[in-house]
């Protein structure tokens, strides 16, 4: 199977599940839709919210790389960047039934990595494609 580099941009939250659907078939990843799917609707949310202030003239951008067994993901918001964003290794029990808080920790344990670098949070995860 050739890589398959591209980058989908949108602006505020009514498209994002069909772009997301559409990124999971287009990498035919229907074993994992589960999983991707809760990944970069967490993301996209937090760039949403967080990145770009719930502005929905502000762009958001995934990009995603499929090369070999290793699904790389980028979620670029339009905020400055400036805030440090911790993405927790655990949380509280109390925490997983609460509003907020827990997305970035569900990123976490869906993916094989994740880091937040200035606007853009950094994805990857292992899958076995044929």
């Amino acid at each position: 199977m050739e890589a398959l580099h591209k980058e989908v941009m949108f602006c505020g939250l009514g498209s994002h599940l069909t772009i997301i659907d559409n990124i999971i078939q287009e990498l035919e990843l229907e074993p994992y839709a589960f999983d991707i799917r809760l990944i970069l609707m967490e993301a996209v949310t937090n760039a949403y919210y967080h990145g770009n202030l719930s502005d929905c003239t502000k762009p958001i951008i995934i990009r995603y790389l499929l090369c070999g067994g290793l699904l790389n993901l980028q979620v670029e918001d339009s905020g400055d960047g400036a805030g440090e964003l911790l993405i927790p290794q655990a949380i509280a029990d109390e925490e997983l039934l609460e509003d907020g808080g827990r997305g970035l920790y569900l990123i976490r344990c869906f993916s094989d990595s994740v880091e937040m670098i200035r606007n853009t949070m950094f994805i990857s995860k292992s899958v076995c494609v044929h």
